[in-house]
Parts: structure tokens; sequence; C-alpha cells
């Protein structure tokens, strides 16, 4: 033990350099065994025992009863540590530059008066853990010189006012939670806003992520909703905004050089060489009727060869240049988003509106793919070439049905449509039409919910052509050598899904387990799903990059060029393009069961009606056909059921924000 510790006698001795209490109780292996504030025996080196207080605790204490007392004597020497004067003592030995031992300090800090054992512990406490006047030595303390003391007091001066205002910024928090303060006061504290706002923008990526966190959990915030909610009540959020989206960049609109060059491309003339006029050509688009970015037409004539389609997309590669600022932004984007509240495009909206989207009226330039069919509808020939055309009509789904069913040319483009289908079918082709919730939001916050079926002639003549332009480019790529980004899925498509019954109301959420993402690479492969040798997507470049790059691709080839991108450069884009896809999906699917959510919350109290999809021990999930949501559903009837049981829902609540909504099994519907 350390010469003068006695059993029972308190000691303070260093732990991780600061000083700690203990009670003595032996000696051990040349060590002190000490009983720690933290009710732990612990054993101590001699020399880190710095001082014996000859202060001992009362008999026959249990350990309990010895921890909470050493931890009142800790407190009490916190507490009363600024009743020591260092100031002055300071003051007196100031102009020494050397270490000073703590006896010495003590001395004369004292002045030979006689004092209790209680006293020399608290000035020990008191300048071992001073941060002002004194610093710590190897055996003693050095007095501060007058500039370190001067920017110490400085700093302690700033973390005053910074903890105060803290203090302040709590209060005004937890009132705003509680909404009982004044919100004009949340300009006194924007840096707070900001930091919660970083946070919920941003999440673990954030900078100051640790301190937003912390002041979140001081005013009773315990989810990283609760703090979308908290900005909300202090005016610095709006109830719709997406932080994804914030985090994404994709809300602030295009940057200023890429606006300026848009203007330039609008003005400058398309350039004309090796274009083929298509003026004369009866061409329509189909589409939905608030679509703006129309980037494909259809046409069809008919001669004695045959019946000539004709397939136009809008020639974007000819106009922004590889590697422009806006191809650049495009590039970035990776595609276009399509959003309840409104669309984030590709693309400045008045570029697409003044050249690129193939409005009727005005004359367009396409890249076209031309397919003369015989009269048993199988394709003679296909050629592609840069075109001008002029759409007679942008037609809905819903106009495109009169068209396409009253109007001779209209009935045979459903015809040839119907063929492809049939000989991708005995490919096997898998041929799956779900339905489609659109959600609109009116300018007055009212939401509009529609469900789509995407079975109509319409969307037959549109996907059918669409798709025999992606096989016929992957073709052209494939037998040309030409780099592209092909699309497959090798394997075959599996018998139970093609046994489903579609008229199961379940049916889209048993298909979907089928469903598998295309691959991408540079090689073509099977695409066993649509029934094709080779796959490519080249069809929506106003909306998807990808289908841009690979529209230069075959632009160069057209135009007797080496190719607009190498296999290398391919390969990195599509990696890019994907990553940034992927969180955009994301973000659509959030908005769309957001704004979804919002909508059932005005049917709160109401009622529903959905389909049993599955059972569980203590759960069921329930499908929403007029939805297309599933979701789990506590049953508190005693209500026996099986699955596909038309049931009746009560809506007992809904919380948007957090994405949730709970229903209650209240029937079955007979």
């Amino acid at each position: 033990m350390k010469q003068g510790s006695r059993l029972g006698e308190i000691v303070v001795f260093r732990k991780r350099k600061e000083p700690s209490l203990g009670m003595v109780l032996r000696g051990q292996n040349g060590k002190v065994v000490v009983f720690s504030e933290e009710g732990k025996e612990i054993e101590v080196n001699p020399e880190r025992v710095v001082l014996s207080t000859r202060i001992t605790l009362g008999e026959g204490l249990t350990q309990s009863e010895k921890k909470l007392e050493l931890r009142r004597l800790r407190r009490e020497l916190e507490e009363r540590k600024e009743s020591i004067d260092l100031k002055t003592l300071w003051e007196c030995v100031c102009e020494f530059e050397t270490e000073l031992a703590l006896k010495d300090l003590m001395d004369l800090y004292f002045s030979g008066d006689e004092i209790e054992d209680k006293d020399l512990l608290l000035f020990f406490w008191a300048i071992d853990k001073d941060d002002i006047y004194f610093k710590r030595g190897e055996g003693g303390y050095i007095p501060r010189s007058k500039e370190e003391i001067k920017e110490i007091l400085v700093r302690k001066e700033q973390e005053h006012i910074k903890r105060l205002k803290h203090e302040a910024a709590l209060k005004w928090a937890k009132g705003i939670m509680e909404s009982n303060i004044e919100l004009e006061r949340s300009s006194d504290f924007a840096d707070y806003l900001e930091l919660v706002k970083g946070y919920v923008i941003y999440r673990d990526k954030f900078e100051r992520v640790s301190e937003a966190r912390s002041f979140l959990s001081e005013i009773g915030i315990k989810d990283f909703e609760g703090a979308i909610e908290f900005l909300i009540k202090a005016g610095s959020w709006k109830e719709d905004d997406d932080p994804l989206l914030m985090r994404l960049g994709l809300n602030e609109g295009f940057p200023e050089d890429v606006l300026r060059e848009s203007e330039n491309i609008i003005k400058e003339p398309f350039p004309l060489e090796g274009v083929e006029d298509l003026t004369h050509l009866e061409t329509y688009s189909i589409d939905d009727d608030t679509t703006e970015d129309i980037d494909d037409a259809i046409s069809i004539t008919e001669s004695s060869e045959g019946l000539m389609v004709g397939v136009h997309i809008a020639d974007v590669g000819s106009l922004i240049p590889k590697w422009s600022l806006l191809d650049q932004e495009a590039l970035r984007r990776g595609e276009t988003i399509y959003l309840p509240e409104g669309n984030i495009h590709m693309f400045p909206l008045e570029l697409i509106r003044s050249r690129l989207s193939l409005f009727e009226g005005t004359p367009r330039f396409a890249i076209s793919l031309l397919v003369l069919f015989d009269n048993n509808l199988n394709i003679k020939s296909y050629r592609f070439t840069k075109s001008k055309i002029l759409v007679r009509k942008n037609l809905s789904y819903s106009q495109a049905e009169d068209f396409l069913k009253s109007s001779h040319m209209g009935c045979r483009l459903v015809e040839i449509a119907l063929h492809l289908r049939k000989k991708r079918i005995d490919a096997g082709a898998f041929i799956v039409e779900l339905p489609d919730l659109k959600i609109g939001i009116g300018e007055d916050g009212s939401i509009e919910i529609k469900k789509i079926y995407m079975n109509t002639i319409g969307h037959l003549v549109v996907s059918e052509f669409m798709i025999l332009t992606n096989w016929l480019s992957a073709r052209f790529f494939r037998d040309r050598g030409i780099p592209a980004i092909f699309r497959s899925q090798p394997e075959p498509v599996s018998e139970e899904a093609k046994d489903l019954d579609e008229n199961n109301p379940l049916f889209p959420l048993k298909v979907v387990r089928f469903l598998k993402p295309s691959r991408m690479g540079l090689s073509p492969e099977p695409h066993s799903f649509l029934g094709l040798d080779a796959y490519v997507q080249i069809t929506s470049p106003i909306r998807r990059y990808l289908d841009l790059v690979l529209q230069r691709q075959l632009l160069s080839e057209l135009e007797g060029r080496e190719p607009c991108y190498t296999a290398e450069e391919l390969e990195r884009i599509y990696f890019q393009v994907e990553s940034s896809v992927r969180e955009k999906r994301i973000v659509e699917r959030a908005r769309e069961r957001y704004w979804l959510l919002k909508y059932l919350k005005g049917m709160e109290g109401g009622y529903i009606i959905g389909v049993v999809s599955s059972l569980k021990e203590s759960t069921v999930s329930v499908y929403l056909p007029d939805y297309l949501l599933e979701v789990p559903v506590s049953i508190t009837s005693g209500l026996s059921v099986k699955e596909e049981d038309v049931v009746k829902l009560k809506v007992e609540r809904v919380d948007p924000l957090r994405r949730r909504i709970f229903l209650n099994l209240e029937s079955k519907v007979e």
C-alpha cells in the first residue's frame, strides 16, 4: 500500500488520468485494493494513488451504503470546489514558470492555519480539476500564462452563451412539440432548425448527425418521422415535402448553365443532312392524356407490297451533344421521375415542348423504323432512317380505342399487333397486363385516385410496336457488331406462373412473385419473358438516358461514323445510371404510398373492401384491389377467415408520414 494509507481510509487515485475516490480495503501483491465509487473492488498501482485523505467512512456500512457515501462525497466536492480561490493563489505564484508541489501550494493557500482533512481534499479536488489557472504537471501543478487564461475565459464565456442558447432552444423546441409557443420565435433558433433539417435530408451521411440526434432526443423525439413533424410544426417544412427528393437534389430545378444551353439548342436549326421527309405519312401518337414528353408515334400505309408500319422515335441524339451540359445533367438524373404531385423531367420542360416532344401539328425530327409486313403479317424487311415527321393527332388511350376500332388502317394496326403478340407467346413469352394506380394532386391539394387497366387496344398496339422496335434495334446492333446495352432474361418463364388465373382478385400479388427484373449487359442474350432472341430499350430517349445512349449508337451507324460509345464507356454509364435509377424508384414508390395513404386518411372511421391474401399464426394480410395495396390487418372480432375471402374492413387510423395504415376486419362479404 501507499505509505500513509490506512485500511478504511478514503484515497484519491487516477482513473484514466482523472481523480476518483476509493476506500482502502487491503494491500495485495504490491498493489492497493480499493472499494470504488462504482461499488467494485479494484487493484490500483501505488503510484496511481495521488492523495491519502485521512478520512474514513463509518463502520458497519453495507457495500451499497459505501458506494452511496463515496458518490455523495464526490457531489459535495464538485459543488464546493468553486469556493477555493484559485485566482488569488495564481496571482501569488503566476511569476513562477516551474511546476509547484501540491504541498507547497496548500501551505501558501492556507498560510499555516490548521485545517481539516476535508478542506485539504477539497483544495486538491479544486486545483486538480481546474481548467483556468493551473494545469497538471508530472508531480504538481504549473501556473498558466496570462495569455492562456485569457483564451480560456473567452472560450468559457462562449460556451456559457452557447449553453444558455441551447437551453433556450430546448425550451422552445419542447414548446413547439406541445404546440404552446409562438412560432414567430422560430427565427431566433434558425441554426437548430437547419440542424434538424440537415439530419432529415441527409440522415446518417449528415456531418452533424450525432449533434442532431442528441438535440432531438433531448426534446423527446424518438424517430425520424418525429423530426419531420417537428419541422412542420415549426413552420420550416411543408407537410408534403419529401426529404429523399431534396437529398438527390432533384427538386431544385436545372442549373442556370444547363438552362442557357437548352435555350441555345431551342434557337439553333436542326441538322438536316441525311433526313428523310416522312411528313406525308398519317402519323399518330398514343399516350396518357397528361403526357408531355411524347417520344414515340406510329404510322401505317398500305400498298401492293404489303403494309408499311412506321415507328417514329423523337430524335434527341442529334440535338443534344454527347457530354454537353444538358447531357451530363440527364446522365445524373438517369430518367424522368413520375410523381403524383408532378413529374421531374430528364430535360428542361421548355426544351421538351419546343423541340423534342412529338406534339401534333408541328413538324418534328425522329429516328424512324419502317417495317414492311406481307399479306400474312410477317416481316418482309425493315430499315432505320433519320426522318422529319408530322404527327396528325396526339391520341389518349380512350381516343385511340375509337380510331383503332373504326378506321380501316387502325384495324390493320391491331391485326399486326395481335399477330406479333401471338408469335411471341408461341416463342414462350408471358403476357402480364397488371393494372396501375394513377394518383393526381389538384391545385387545391385534392387527391384523385384512378385505377388504370393496361389491357385496352391502345395499350396492345403501343406495347407491341415498341417491343418490335426494341427487338429489331437489338438485332441491328448485334448483326453489325455495334456495342450496345442489351437486356435479357435467360431463364424460361415458370409454368406455374402461366397457370395462374388472371380473373383471381389476388392475381396481381401471385404473379409478381414470378416477375424478375431483366439483366443488363453488353452481350445479346434471349429475353424469355418477352419471347425474343435479343432486346434493348431505345424507344424513350426523352425519358430514359440509356435509351438516348443507344439512339446515339444507332445514329452513328446511320451517318457512317464510328460508334458514339465504346463498350467500356457503355459499361460505366449503365452502372452509373442503374444506381441512380434505383434511388428514383424508391422515391416514386414512397411518394405513391404517401399520397395513397393521405387519400385513405380521409376515410378514417369509414369502411373499405378487401380480399384475404395470406394467413399466419398471429396476423392476416388483406389485399385492397381498388388501391393495389396489401396490408396487415388485426382481427378483434374473433372472425374466422380463409385466403380469398372478401372482407369488410374499418379504417381505424392512417399515418401517411410513417407510411402506416391500421385496419380492423369487421365481417365477411358474401
